[in-house]
């Protein structure tokens, strides 16, 4: 056995004993759960459903077959780069080869022959599983769905193909449907359609676009897989399409779990999802201005979860106040410390779901967001401590790199070069991020490409020789333009912000200063020709 087989047995073995159940309907009669591994510092895992009997089950990968079990291996997406190298030389080609021992790896550990194991693999993660169950009358259906469509959407009949035997599955839609009763092999057949005319809806009703061919809506995947396993009880079914009853609860139960399978791996939501509930009535402002939201952030260093709990929450309240623009400090989603807590692998590239969470969030709430996080590069894999910018319209225009990047808790992360201005409701916006203010030049570009207004998320406490002084109201000064700093408070083991100031400054002078030892909103009203007032509370 080679090394690459002792590694993979070594995962499984010890992953075994960290398993998470799934329910799955009684008459079904299946047990569902999620193996939970690791290889290099990276998650690997594997859904397997397994059956008390031998089930007719058809599959994309295996053709038609006897199944007592159906697996999805999920590895992450840069153990499918690196091992799918490490694999070229074997039999197969890269990923492919790699799936296949993986498949083999589980069929053994669970004492199953190969081909009474259905597979499918992908690169998303099982954490973003949906699973779905549609009943009526003596019918039972449950799908379960892992779905990525951000890196391999394809529009069938329209975007060109390549021969993709052992193609990574970066980007995939896996379903697997299982129901009580029984199937014909013609039904089994009949029912890949109707799947695959439920996630086409699904697709169709998010808006998602081709990878290839950015102006029409996707299909599907390049190597979306489907797995369809017949029951054992109750009635037996010929037809599957959508004018039977099973056909009807087959197509509900993929739609819907492709739906919430994108929106857990991709940040895909429908339209009006997002959208915050009513609330008291917000302060007025005058006609033709804008509301700036400032969220002064207590930031905990490495929790990530919380951190974008907080922020979302933070929008929420924003919205309420009549908020048009929402600001974040800088690394809100991260807390400033976060490295040497959680490190980076778990930076996915940019932008993830999470950003795109806040797209739809954005559109359904029509306010446009200014968000400090830990970025990845998609195509350089280099890390940058940025602002991501998203409009009204829930279009991510872009993200701002920090460019005066300190050594020590920012040593993760790639200094930026400069931005052209972020053009959002018809204004040219420049983006600064904390010490890029220190010096006049970055502001001083903007002022020259004709931005109209300079937004600083910070993380700076005043510390004596380290500012940050007066230097906000001079690089207001030196370009005419307004500079909006949202700073934050509380404090991390290696610094304290509690008494950071977030601060509005136009023409030299400091309009506003906002401080708090805890997590709150500040508000300013901008009208361009009266300048900048408070909203009434």
């Amino acid at each position: 056995m080679n090394i690459l087989c002792r590694l993979a047995c070594l995962l499984f073995l010890s992953a075994t004993a960290c398993a998470s159940e799934i329910d799955i309907p009684a008459n079904i009669q299946a047990k569902a759960r999620v193996i939970h591994g690791e290889r290099d510092g990276y998650w690997e895992n594997v859904l397997l459903v397994s059956f008390p009997e031998t089930r007719r089950t058809l599959s994309t990968s295996d053709g038609l077959l006897d199944a007592r079990a159906a697996m999805n291996h999920a590895g992450h997406p840069v153990l499918w780069k690196t091992l799918g190298m490490r694999f070229m030389g074997q039999e197969g080609r890269g990923g492919k080869a790699y799936a296949e021992h993986v498949h083999g790896e589980i069929a053994r550990l669970h004492r199953l022959d190969k081909s009474a194991l259905a597979r499918m693999a992908t690169a998303a993660d099982l954490d973003n599983l949906a699973v779905v169950t549609q009943s009526h009358g003596p019918l039972t259906v449950t799908v379960l769905a892992t779905a990525g469509a951000k890196s391999n959407a394809i529009r069938t009949g329209v975007d060109a193909g390549t021969y993709i035997e052992g193609h990574t599955p970066a980007g995939t839609i896996n379903i697997m449907l299982l129901t009580n009763i029984r199937l014909t092999d013609a039904a089994l057949a009949r029912a890949l359609i109707t799947v695959t005319e439920g996630k086409t809806a699904a697709l169709q009703d998010l808006n998602v676009p081709s990878t290839y061919t950015k102006t029409v809506q996707a299909t599907g995947t390049g190597t979306d897989s489907i797995i369809v396993v017949s029951g054992t009880q109750g009635p037996q079914a010929s037809y599957t399409g959508g004018h039977s009853r099973i056909g009807e609860l087959i197509g509900k139960a993929s739609h819907q779990a492709v739906l919430e399978a994108l929106g857990k791996q991709n940040g895909y939501f429908l339209p009006g999802s997002k959208r915050f509930a009513a609330t008291a009535q917000a302060p007025a402002k005058a006609p033709g201005a804008l509301r700036l939201a400032l969220l002064h952030l207590d930031a905990k260093p490495g929790d990530i979860a919380g951190n974008r709990a907080r922020i979302e929450a933070g929008i929420q309240e924003a919205v309420g106040q009549g908020a048009d623009w929402i600001m974040t400090p800088e690394l809100a989603e991260t807390g400033y410390n976060f490295a040497s807590r959680i490190g980076t692998n778990w930076i996915a590239p940019f932008p993830d779901a999470w950003i795109s969470t806040l797209a739809a969030i954005a559109r359904d709430n029509r306010v446009a967001l200014f968000v400090g996080f830990a970025e990845r590069d998609a195509k350089t894999g280099k890390l940058h401590n940025s602002v991501a910018v998203i409009n009204r319209e829930g279009a991510i225009l872009g993200a701002y790199r920090k460019q005066r990047v300190h050594g020590g808790a920012e040593s993760w992360s790639t200094p930026g070069t400069g931005s052209a201005p972020f053009i959002v409701d018809g204004i040219s916006v420049g983006l600064l991020i904390c010490a890029d203010t220190y010096k006049p030049e970055p502001a001083a570009s903007y002022r020259q490409q004709g931005a109209s207004i300079l937004l600083a998320p910070a993380n700076w406490p005043p510390v004596d020789g380290m500012g940050p002084g007066d230097l906000w109201e001079r690089r207001s000064a030196e370009t005419g333009l307004p500079l909006i700093v949202n700073n934050r408070t509380g404090s991390e083991p290696e610094l304290d912000f509690t008494l950071g100031e977030s601060v509005v400054a136009a023409d030299g002078e400091r309009l506003f200063s906002f401080s708090t030892s805890q997590s709150r909103l500040f508000y300013v009203d901008w009208d361009r020709h009266q300048g900048f007032s408070q909203p009434a509370r």
